[in-house]
């Protein structure tokens, strides 16, 4: 009984602590720029790609994620606000929104604020995005590529 009882006191925490995730979209990187040089490389090795994901507590939150070493920058979004350019002759429709995102990198326990444009342009064979970051100290970071399961390849 005592083992039982420790065993349950012992998990207890993990139980408690762990975050339920509820992924909305997730997007795959293609391409890439940091302050303006091409980082397409750096994003293809490391299986880059940024989730839109609902924490436990019902908050919408963006993951910037390492699919190869596991490693991530995650955190809640806010200050969402958002447009819609319908599609004209000479352009796609495309839906923008600007937030702020609080973030904290598993890779090296920094956390700060970044300001982020995302744009999804609706396309025949699929929702492509450009994602605009400015980070704390001015960096900025430039990622193109898909809406994973947005590829409508039937088209062709």
């Amino acid at each position: 009984m005592k083992i039982l009882i420790c065993t349950i006191f012992l998990c207890l925490p993990s139980v408690v602590y762990t975050q339920v995730q509820k992924t909305i979209t997730k997007f795959i990187i293609t391409e890439s720029t940091s302050n303006g040089i091409d980082n397409t490389q750096f994003d293809y090795n490391r299986g880059g790609y940024f989730v839109f994901y609902e924490n436990n507590l019902k908050k919408i939150c963006l993951a910037n994620v390492c699919e190869k070493s596991n490693d991530q920058s995650y955190g809640q979004i806010f200050n969402i606000n958002s447009r819609t350019e319908e599609e004209t002759s000479t352009t796609y429709k495309t839906q923008i929104f600007n937030f702020r995102w609080k973030y904290y990198n598993t890779y090296d326990s920094k956390t700060g604020y970044a300001t982020i444009k995302l744009s999804k342009i609706y396309k025949p064979q699929g929702i492509v995005f450009y994602l605009i970051m400015i980070l704390p100290n001015l960096d900025k970071l430039t990622y193109t590529g898909y809406m994973d399961g947005s590829l409508q390849l039937e088209k062709y």
